[in-house]
């Protein structure tokens, strides 16, 4: 197995794709098997998953607790500060995980598609199948982490001045994005903002119309293999007791 290793300006632009090529490489110089890392590569993409509800659920809270306390005329000396560390916790949050997150999905499966098309060997052992699972859900995961941007960032950011009013209505304005419908009712007129919606049909269209496409094609075009089975203890005795 090949250890690929990127420049490390990738932890300011994706922290979270380093940190997986970090696992990924560390688990190829312990001598991992094609099953193992492949069933690493399916529960990080869950665990991502998983952390992604978590900090929209979370989103929410901090939202609703925010503008209670700025309505709050008790805390008028602590509203500054507050909203200040808010900020911070926003674009934090949206640099290591959120918009950091949609950067590595697209590279890792731009990547991994175009591979595939190269005839190169992969790392792991996915069947195309488990491939398609894994984009569904990153391109899921998408949805929900452009939406938890959207509810977090100001509303000057958008026309009007519009004020999402629960985290139900951002990931749906994400959804609406991604998909290229475009009702219109909820626009940005920032230009981060823009170009942040433009990346996200971007990353869509990349996952959608160029991996589901190729995994597709190319499931039904060759024999699937089937995955190396997980060693078994009997097998290992066996192979000592030969010895």
């Amino acid at each position: 197995m090949q250890i690929n290793i990127t420049s490390k300006l990738w932890w300011l632009i994706s922290p979270t794709y380093k940190y997986a090529e970090y696992s990924k490489n560390k688990l190829i110089n312990r001598g991992t098997t094609q099953y193992f890392l492949s069933k690493a590569l399916k529960k990080y993409n869950k665990n991502y998953f998983t952390f992604s509800i978590l900090i929209c659920l979370a989103s929410q809270f901090l939202h609703t607790m925010m503008l209670r306390f700025i309505c709050d005329e008790t805390f008028t000396q602590y509203q500054t500060t507050f909203y200040y560390a808010y900020i911070i916790v926003v674009i934090f949050t949206s640099w290591v995980f959120l918009l950091s997150r949609a950067v590595e999905i697209l590279k890792a499966f731009l990547d991994d598609a175009i591979d595939k098309l190269n005839h190169k060997n992969s790392n792991s052992n996915l069947l195309f199948g488990e491939r398609l699972k894994l984009s569904l859900t990153s391109y899921i995961e998408l949805i929900i982490n452009f939406g938890t941007f959207y509810f977090l960032i100001p509303v000057s950011f958008f026309k009007d001045n519009h004020q999402f009013t629960s985290i139900i209505e951002a990931i749906y304005f994400s959804a609406v994005t991604i998909t290229t419908i475009g009702y219109g009712d909820i626009s940005p007129v920032n230009w981060f903002v823009q170009l942040i919606t433009i990346f996200e049909v971007l990353t869509g269209f990349t996952l959608i119309v160029v991996c589901f496409t190729i995994y597709s094609s190319l499931a039904l075009s060759n024999k699937p293999s089937i995955p190396t089975k997980k060693p078994s203890k009997t097998r290992k005795s066996a192979k000592f007791r030969k010895t």
